[in-house]
């Protein structure tokens, strides 16, 4: 028999579509309708859901989060590393790339096995779309917090290592598209279905254009850990911020970022091409304030996506509709992944986030489950 719930009362955003008032039919694990209603169309032993005065959104996409809740997943055991998805999950994020920072080769390939689907199949936790390597192949003047000593020229063997352990389930890699071997990589990883991403690089323009040329399409935490913009030296950010071709990572969470930069970008980026990111670090879920390494620079985030989009709307002046894209529908885009997440549409995956008017998350349903989150309220 047929599991059936429905939402109504709430205002919809898929995020492509408005519905003021509408409701969303879930059947099982995906969604059957979106919109309104006749009292004829709901099955006999449905379970209603009454969202009245609240928001009805995708599922959160996070592209880039590297733990939680005390957690680092480049230095945890598959078991530890569930609380940290947990709390993703509590703050909307229903599905994401976990993210390996610069390692040795040893640990990133452990860590990777570690999220291999035998090992993270665990309910109430959010879906797991691959994997994001955010090095080791990257520039030591812009490592940032990344540790020195890993850092290292781009291996094809080493690659063929990680891919197959991840049983061909890294999404993202990130460069530094001036460091010798890196044109020829980039290549590579395109052959691969996997996405070049240039960050923690000290790339002039030019070098920069061409790896863009090369087959560069995404840019890990835009401005953040690369050459930047100059008026006679435009860099790296300048090349990836003008390219409309490359998607960019932003980090809103008013420690990265002026707000006017963020404002620049959005003015000069196509929407589509803006991806929210988390950067969470261990400290997500723990604190909201900054963290600072030894030498004092700045490194990840504790800011959820749904206070990144309440900056992004503060700062940019975008709406409400044009931000949420950049936590939903552009993040699945760029993963090919819009037949399942992203949208809230007949036959995706149900993961829905219900806000409240403050964008505060009140309930999640996980391909049609709630989950607990700490913060529900009754309706």
């Amino acid at each position: 028999m047929a599991d059936y719930k429905f939402i109504k009362n709430c205002d919809i955003y898929t995020p492509l579509k408005t519905f003021k008032k509408g409701g969303i039919l879930i059947e099982g694990e995906k969604i059957a309708k979106v919109g309104s209603f006749k009292e004829s169309e709901i099955p006999d032993e449905t379970q209603i859901y009454n969202f009245q005065n609240h928001l009805a959104v995708p599922g959160f996409i996070d592209i880039h989060v590297h733990g939680g809740a005390g957690i680092d997943f480049t230095d945890s055991s598959p078991e530890s590393m569930t609380e940290a998805l947990r709390t993703h999950l509590q703050n909307g994020t229903t599905s994401l790339l976990p993210t390996i920072e610069t390692a040795s080769h040893k640990q990133i390939l452990q860590t990777i096995r570690n999220f291999t689907p035998s090992k993270r199949e665990i309910r109430e936790l959010p879906h797991i779309l691959g994997l994001n390597l955010e090095g080791p192949y990257i520039s030591k003047e812009k490592r940032g917090a990344q540790l020195k000593k890993f850092i290292r020229k781009p291996s094809v063997a080493e690659m063929k290592e990680y891919i197959e352990a991840s049983k061909k389930n890294i999404k993202v890699v990130t460069l530094a598209p001036e460091i010798e071997g890196a044109l020829d990589f980039i290549h590579f990883l395109r052959d691969q279905e996997i996405i070049p991403s240039a960050g923690h690089t000290n790339a002039r323009y030019l070098e920069t254009e061409k790896a863009v040329k090369s087959g560069i399409r995404h840019a890990t935490h835009l401005f953040n850990a690369m050459r930047g913009f100059f008026h006679r030296a435009p860099g790296a950010t300048g090349c990836l911020l003008l390219k409309d071709e490359v998607s960019a990572e932003i980090i809103a969470d008013g420690f990265h970022l002026h707000p006017l930069t963020l404002h620049l970008i959005e003015r000069v980026k196509p929407l589509g091409k803006i991806i929210l990111v988390t950067d969470a670090t261990k400290f997500y879920g723990i604190k909201k304030e900054p963290s600072y390494d030894e030498e004092g620079r700045l490194f990840g985030s504790s800011t959820p996506l749904n206070e990144a989009v309440k900056n992004m709307i503060q700062f940019t002046g975008l709406s409400f509709e044009e931000t949420l894209r950049t936590v939903t529908s552009n993040p699945a885009k760029i993963l090919k992944m819009e037949h399942k997440k992203g949208h809230l549409k007949k036959d995706r995956d149900a993961d829905i986030v219900i806000l409240d008017k403050e964008l505060r998350v009140r309930k999640v349903f996980l391909k049609g489950k709630i989950v607990p989150t700490g913060k529900n309220i009754n309706f």
